[in-house]
């Protein structure tokens, strides 16, 4: 490892800890490909029979990065509806109707905006996205049209989905709205894909600034009626669920009391061996660098100490920390990330306790 190479990761943003949606499933690495199972499988598994699913674990853990690798794939038969985050009131969250209605909008303006990128555009982020590399600028600023959403970008499917919800009274009560929705899934079925509602977020719908509502009214509606009223849909449900709510009564009352969510199942901890892999992929794919170490074994385990016990697991965090230790050993003209490096960005992100 030069010095220049490490100059090179700097430059490229190697240790990104919050990188493109778009790009999420070329960084990331399975945590089901190293012996251990249930993980990424257990959400292709519940994308393709319908299964409630709820993937938990503390914030910056990996759940985003597990769904976006696991679904979103060109190559899969899932169709991933990922619902929006934006909305303007609590009565999405409290009401049924309203959230239905949310839900439609969604699928309404993927399709459209799908459906404005020409077919050599579409065609070079599909490529990208299936062969599992970051795409490059000209076509990342692209692919923000398509979201990463590779199911309305197949054929006709987006015209004839858009066709359905385009005219849907978002005003009639509930069931009403949802069997719109139940007719576009069909749809979708019939095109040999396997729908799944997607909230990869929920922390945006039970933690809202300016809320009229509390924290516990907001997280026993969505995880209660709300969810409740998505498992009458003909689709997968697959939710990330924070570990926090595990702690709190209306959570756990709304899943007692609606079961909708039949099973949770855990991010497992980034151990060394992990993080090790999740960095070097970095550096080949962001920076186009060698797979050997561009950090010493004693600073990869430093980075894992801190994940496992000062960021309390917050993988963003960390990148955040190894990003530091890049800057540092680029200052200094080292050739490799070592664990002095470490140690100092720990201080510079977390304070004078993580030295």
């Amino acid at each position: 490892m030069t010095h220049q190479i490490l100059t090179q990761l700097l430059d490229a943003h190697a240790f990104d800890g919050s990188p493109l949606h778009i790009d999420m499933p070329a960084y990331h690495v399975p945590f089901d490909d190293r012996g251990r199972t249930g993980t990424e499988g257990s959400v292709v598994r519940a994308a393709r029979s319908t299964e409630r699913l709820g993937l938990r674990g503390p914030i910056g853990c990996g759940k985003t990065s597990v769904l976006r690798y696991t679904l979103d794939d060109p190559n899969a038969t899932t169709a991933p509806i990922w619902v929006s985050v934006a909305f303007d009131d609590d009565e999405v969250v409290l009401d049924v109707r309203r959230f239905a209605a949310h839900l439609i909008q969604s699928i309404v303006r993927d399709a459209q905006r799908a459906g404005t990128l020409s077919a050599r555009d579409r065609d070079a982020i599909l490529n990208a996205a299936a062969s599992r590399r970051p795409l490059p600028g000209s076509e990342r600023r692209l692919a923000a049209k398509l979201g990463a959403k590779f199911w309305v970008a197949t054929g006709g499917l987006a015209g004839e989905v858009n066709s359905i919800l385009r005219g849907a009274d978002l005003q009639r009560p509930a069931a009403e709205v949802l069997d719109n929705v139940n007719r576009a899934l069909e749809t979708i079925r019939v095109a040999d894909r396997h729908p799944v509602i997607v909230v990869d977020d929920s922390d945006s719908f039970t933690r809202r600034q300016g809320s009229r509502s509390t924290r516990d009214q907001l997280v026993g509606a969505f995880f209660g009626p709300v969810l409740r009223a998505l498992t009458e849909l003909q689709a997968g449900l697959v939710v990330a669920v924070h570990d926090e709510y595990l702690r709190m009564e209306s959570f756990d009352r709304a899943r007692r009391e609606h079961g909708a969510l039949e099973r949770l199942v855990p991010v497992p901890p980034v151990v060394s061996g992990q993080l090790k892999r999740i960095l070097e992929r970095r550096a080949q794919l962001a920076g186009g660098a060698p797979r050997d170490n561009v950090l010493t074994p004693a600073a990869i385990e430093a980075l894992a100490e801190l994940n496992r016990s000062r960021t309390a697991r917050n993988l963003r965090t960390t990148l955040g920390i190894a990003h530091a230790a890049l800057v540092a050993a680029v200052d200094r003209g080292a050739e490799v990330i070592d664990e002095q490096d470490v140690a100092r960005a720990a201080v510079e992100q977390l304070g004078a306790g993580s030295a």
